[in-house]
């Protein structure tokens, strides 16, 4: 996490592309499918037009394969930037096409918190002492990239999610920093503050 002054307020790049290692993964996954997708539609041109159901079912699995290769690629070269200035909060997410700018006001924003990655149970086929079958490893690899450790919040009665990977302590210095700059906790509503100011 980089923080950066910008505009009237801070900047804050929550992750690039190919930042982690299932990035990296995501990225092995499209050149197979790109691969294999590209593979059987030069396939379509070698075979003669006695069966067009034939050419029919290829160009339906090519298509399907470079749509699989275009979300994996897509996913490898995610990178999501976070604004923040005294009223308002915007999240950059791009990929390999441009990206999807979303705004917040400040002022409608509450129960902003961090969603922990869940604690890595052992799959119930795994070995005790060996991971002979690789259960246990296709478990971890698993948890890895599809676990939280993300931020959420609460805007206009719907949770918005959003970070890859963010750990604990970068959020509480997300959460630091946006007090500073918006003098406001976001972790409670403001009718929540309130009964605290009462007294």
């Amino acid at each position: 996490m980089t923080v950066k002054d910008y505009q009237d307020g801070k900047l804050i790049i929550l992750s690039k592309a190919l930042d982690s290692k299932a990035k990296i993964l995501n990225l092995f996954y499209f050149l197979n499918f790109f691969i294999g997708g590209l593979f059987i539609f030069l396939v379509l041109f070698n075979i003669g037009n006695d069966s067009i159901g034939l050419l029919f079912f290829l160009f339906i699995i090519s298509v399907i394969l470079l749509i699989v290769a275009y979300r994996f690629i897509n996913k490898s070269l995610q990178s999501e930037r976070l604004f923040i200035n005294k009223t308002t909060l915007k999240i950059f997410r791009n990929g390999l096409l441009p990206g999807v700018e979303s705004a917040y006001d400040i002022s409608l924003i509450s129960k902003f918190k961090h969603l922990d990655k869940p604690e890595i149970t052992q799959h119930p086929l795994a070995g005790q002492s060996y991971d002979y079958l690789g259960f246990q490893t296709e478990q971890q690899v698993i948890n890895e990239m599809h676990g939280d450790n993300r931020i959420s919040f609460e805007y206009e009665n719907k949770t918005i999610t959003f970070g890859e990977n963010i750990y604990s302590w970068h959020f509480e210095e997300l959460e630091l920093l946006l007090y500073d700059i918006t003098g406001n906790d976001f972790r409670y509503t403001d009718e929540f503050e309130k009964t605290f100011n009462e007294d």
